[in-house]
């Protein structure tokens, strides 16, 4: 208490009155380990009686700091402990969600829709904890829709390939069948068309006949040539005669991510130079139990971005929010089509939220 006296008298000079003193006990599990602290409430009487200038002050009795630096980081401490407590009460929301009898649509009817656009029980839960978070009317049924968008954009990111160097080398992986030679023959007709600029093909898929024979005839058409690399020395060859190339796509052999070592094959052709871009192709039509999977196989190769192919095979995409939770990585194209190169779009934020809300 004489500490918590003296503080008072330097802060606000002897003539302060001394209107309350307490005794506050910390909370939580804090209060066994610290001492109590002494609140103080003074009052300076100025000329003026309407004017009273009023100050707590809080003194622990051990020790009692007035930095500001401390004052901040306890103001910091304090907010992140409210932040905290927010989600637990949004996470307590979705557990009591039967109680919400007021709502236009219950919290179970939200999360319902939410799974029948194609994404986890988990990710939809993640979903409705942001829609409590943010304090979203539940009672309204356009608060809702706007702040579903509004939660989905928080988790998606979008990467447009930025081609800062040159030659710019992006390697296409992923399991076999999703679309990786095809939508490489699209990027490449887009860069060398659209864009006009020097694009060079390298394929290291020398297992399938038809994948090589396919990128040939894409070579072919679009004008630009094509190399072979059956070993990572011939790759390396290749890339020193791709030198003046402003782009070099590299097509890779589709592997099972249930085999890592195939899929630890791709190694042997990064060991001497790292892409700029490796893209993961992961197909629409992926089993959302698979994505886990082979999110976990590829992304230890280097995995930049993720592109998402054949959206024109179903109507439930909701396993892209999964995708993006798993990932944390930018989507950078949509594939929607066999048609070269007009199937394939940049990705973009708002296009990519109505495809999982509208399918």
């Amino acid at each position: 208490m004489t500490a918590a006296l003296e503080m008072v008298k330097k802060e606000l000079g002897t003539e302060a009155l001394i209107i309350e003193t307490r005794e506050v006990k910390k909370k939580g599990i804090a209060r066994l380990f610290s001492a109590p602290v002494v609140e103080v409430t003074a009052a300076l009487e100025e000329e003026k009686p309407e004017i009273t200038k009023t100050q707590n002050v809080a003194i622990n009795k051990e020790y009692a700091p007035s930095s500001t630096s401390k004052q901040t980081s306890e103001i910091t401490l304090l907010k992140e402990m409210i932040e905290e407590l927010k989600k637990e009460t949004a996470l307590q929301s979705l557990k009591n969600d039967s109680k919400a009898t007021d709502s236009i649509e219950p919290i179970s009817t939200i999360r319902s829709k939410l799974i029948n656009t194609g994404m986890s029980y988990e990710a939809a839960d993640s979903i409705l904890m942001e829609l409590i978070y943010q304090g979203v009317d539940l009672r309204s049924a356009q608060s809702i829709d706007v702040g579903i968008r509004q939660a989905l954009k928080k988790v998606i990111k979008v990467g447009v390939p930025q081609q800062n160097k040159k030659p710019y080398i992006i390697f296409l992986v992923g399991t076999t069948g999703v679309g990786k030679t095809t939508t490489l023959g699209k990027l490449a007709a887009k860069y060398h068309l659209v864009n006009n600029l020097k694009v060079g093909l390298i394929t290291i898929d020398t297992y399938r006949i038809a994948a090589v024979e396919q990128l040939k005839t894409y070579a072919e058409i679009i004008n630009i040539p094509i190399e072979v690399a059956f070993s990572a020395e011939d790759y390396a060859k290749s890339l020193k005669r791709y030198a003046d190339m402003d782009i070099i796509l590299v097509d890779t052999a589709g592997r099972s991510q249930n085999n890592m070592i195939q899929v630890g094959e791709i190694r042997d052709f990064l060991a001497d130079q790292m892409p700029d871009e490796m893209h993961l192709v992961i197909s629409a039509t992926t089993k959302l139990e698979d994505c886990s999977s082979i999110l976990a196989a590829f992304l230890p190769l280097g995995v930049t971005h993720i592109i998402y192919s054949k959206a024109d095979e179903t109507l439930s995409h909701g396993a892209l929010l999964d995708i993006m939770q798993m990932s944390n990585l930018p989507i950078s194209y949509i594939a929607d089509g066999q048609r070269v190169p007009e199937d394939l779009a940049l990705a973009e934020m708002d296009n990519i939220v109505e495809m999982i809300l509208e399918g």
